[in-house]
């Protein structure tokens, strides 16, 4: 059996690696000003940093990557994943287009199908994976070996927020908003979406279900939803990640999984914990 003492050195240097390498994107992306244009090739290859880091540390301590959940896991886990995220965008962004008049532009893809299929792809692959191999596939995991659920959802929540945090404030992420707003609700919503993620990752098993939901959550929100969305004064405080309205269905869903958490099983070395 595994010792907590371990566990905690794992993951200590799973963080230190992590945001070791990932300090050097963070300085390339604010010498380029703008993760759009010169700075999206760094973005990329900061969000395979965590999977770097998850690799490395995984094979120092215990010689393999095989409990990452590399396994598909159930299918009804999978589609869950999938339809969650456009549930969200959809009454999140379709409350906002009905409350404010003219903030819906109808700026659908020519072709949907295959703007979703390239899209989706190009999303998993340019870094989606790279970060849940990391978040769900190592660290989630192991917070659940000596923490209750809640725990390691907030635990994750903000550690993942914070790694996004040099993104927002120096390489134009997301603007609209002022930091200020931004990152508090960022970061509250980042965390609401860590409860669902470490969910679907410990009942399912796999790491898939996380990283379908990771992907399909940009590619709705990013590549569509905001496009359908005027940019007026108020639609980046309401609408988009640093928007409150979908914050609070984040939080709602949240909730729901949070009240599940007796629907997984307790890997914890220490029950009392």
């Amino acid at each position: 059996m595994e010792n907590i003492k371990k566990i905690k050195q794992a993951i200590i240097t799973f963080l230190i690696l992590n945001f070791g390498l990932s300090t050097i994107f963070y300085f390339l992306m604010g010498s380029a000003g703008d993760v759009t244009t010169g700075g999206g090739l760094y973005v990329a290859l900061l969000m395979y940093c965590p999977a770097f880091a998850a690799i490395i540390t995984s094979l120092i301590f215990y010689g393999s990557v095989r409990d990452f959940g590399w396994k598909p896991g159930k299918l009804k886990y999978l589609a869950l994943s999938y339809v969650l995220p456009l549930i969200i965008a959809t009454i999140s962004y379709g409350l906002f287009w009905l409350i404010v008049p003219g903030s819906f532009t109808g700026h659908f893809p020519k072709n949907m199908i295959l703007f979703v299929s390239i899209n989706f792809f190009f999303t998993i692959i340019a870094g989606v994976l790279g970060e849940e191999i990391g978040w769900r596939g190592f660290l989630v995991p192991q917070l659940a070996k000596i923490t209750s659920f809640t725990k390691l959802a907030l635990i994750t929540g903000i550690i993942w927020a914070l790694w996004h945090f040099p993104l927002i404030i120096f390489a134009n992420y997301n603007p609209g908003a002022p930091l200020w707003y931004s990152l508090p609700v960022f970061t509250v919503n980042v965390i609401g979406i860590s409860f669902i993620l470490a969910w679907l990752r410990l009942k399912s098993g796999s790491i898939w279900p996380a990283v379908l939901f990771h992907g399909c959550w940009n590619l709705f929100v990013q590549n569509m939803f905001d496009p359908l969305t005027k940019q007026t004064g108020i639609t980046r405080y309401i609408v988009g990640e640093t928007g409150m309205l979908v914050g609070a269905l984040i939080l709602v869903v949240a909730f729901i999984f949070w009240w599940m958490r007796d629907k997984i099983p307790d890997n914890r070395i220490d029950k009392s914990k």
